[in-house]
């Protein structure tokens, strides 16, 4: 408790501007641990005294670790030395590649690429799980205007739809009405107690509302269209995915753009000695 005062203590002293930024919260034998190291990749929803008591924590058994590996391992050996600089120039390219995609790549996917893509992979685009365009709502067997319900849940009238967004956000137990978007059915599925026999009833005709009881709720579920597991999807469902998936083939093209420049204007150069 004592420990975890102190290392908030520190943080509150270290947020009002300390001028010894760099004063040490911990130390083993001569090497030293200070705030502003500790704070350096701290996430912005984490506790400041725990993320600071465990961080101190891990260094030191990193520190006592190393102090013994050092005894076997010699810090001079040229494999080593070779490692750590290669690690050390892929980190410094990968942060450059970064900061140029952050400043200088264009994210923009045409809808045209997204299509072409889609037609032309239709085999990386089979549904593995049935989806749906579906509304459903959830309300007490003790509801009254049952039958209003069932008809506000099939219409196509923007009035009635608000009339039915409402009774459901005073009413209704569980809803979602937007058929509009593809949805898994196992969504709707973990909401309603229904057999088999009814499941593949429900994948048999599209536009058709669905109404199941238990003890205390009756569940409407309109299912505006569907599709089986094992057909295509549609483009619509999987458009964010191939819209990433062109987006990164996109950075790569970009990245491979300026590397070939850079390395085309080094050739040119008179930098470059191969002896």
């Amino acid at each position: 408790m004592k420990k975890s005062f102190l290392y908030l203590l520190l943080l509150v002293l270290f947020a009002c501007d300390s001028e010894d930024e760099g004063s040490f919260i911990v130390s083993y034998k001569d090497n030293n641990l200070t705030l502003e190291e500790v704070l350096l990749n701290k996430p912005l929803l984490v506790d400041s005294a725990t993320f600071v008591n465990n961080e101190i924590n891990r260094w030191i058994k990193n520190q006592v670790i190393l102090d013994k590996a050092k005894l076997y391992i010699d810090e001079n050996d040229k494999e080593l030395h070779l490692k750590v600089r290669k690690y050390k120039e892929l980190l410094i390219i990968n942060r450059y590649q970064t900061e140029l995609i952050n400043n200088e790549f264009d994210t923009t996917v045409l809808r045209s690429d997204i299509e072409e893509y889609y037609k032309n992979y239709p085999e990386d685009f089979i549904l593995h799980k049935n989806i749906v365009k579906a509304r459903i709502v959830i309300i007490n067997k003790k509801t009254l205007n049952l039958k209003k319900i069932e008809d506000l849940i099939i219409t196509k009238d923007d009035l009635e739809m608000k009339e039915l967004s409402e009774f459901c956000r005073m009413h209704a137990e569980n809803s979602f009405l937007n058929d509009s978007v593809w949805m898994y059915f196992s969504y709707f599925d973990q909401k309603i107690i229904i057999s088999e026999k009814e499941r593949k009833k429900i994948f048999s005709k599209k536009n058709k509302l669905y109404s199941f009881t238990d003890d205390h709720f009756i569940s409407l579920f309109f299912i505006k269209d569907y599709q089986i597991k094992g057909e295509e999807s549609p483009l619509p469902f999987v458009i964010s995915n191939i819209r990433e998936i062109l987006r990164n083939k996109n950075k790569q093209k970009f990245l491979n753009k300026i590397e070939n420049k850079l390395y085309n204007e080094a050739l040119s150069s008179e930098h470059i000695k191969i002896l």
